[in-house]
């Protein structure tokens, strides 16, 4: 039986477009749509990850924590730490020990509109 869904696309809400779209190019994404038709949303991807971006009115920074963490799997944290030092994004490293024989890093950054954004290694 074919699945019948394909893929997941999520939307955050934010209230600065412009900054959300260029930190997220600074970590090496692209933009896959952003036009006229809808002037409040943009849409990034790198390869088989997508996301949009949508402008809300009222929306709050600092909120976003109650809402959602944005993780991200990374193939290669060093190469991560070295991104986000390269972009100019502060940053956190956290050494996660859920087990005696399981260790793996994570790293802590916030968006511009105040989205926890932890980056995972060992998450392909």
């Amino acid at each position: 039986m074919t699945a019948l869904f394909s893929r997941i696309i999520p939307i955050l809400f934010v209230g600065d477009l412009a900054a959300e779209r260029d930190f997220y190019i600074r970590l090496g994404f692209h933009v896959t749509y952003e036009g006229p038709e809808y002037p409040d949303f943009a849409s990034l991807g790198q390869g088989s990850i997508e996301f949009g971006i949508e402008r809300r009115a009222g929306f709050r920074a600092g909120a976003p924590d109650h809402v959602l963490t944005w993780q991200f799997g990374v193939s290669d944290i060093e190469k991560a730490k070295k991104l986000l030092a390269d972009a100019g994004v502060p940053y956190r490293e956290e050494l996660m020990a859920p087990a005696p024989d399981w260790t793996y890093r994570v790293l802590h950054a916030r968006t511009p509109n105040g989205y926890h954004l932890l980056l995972e290694e060992g998450s392909e």
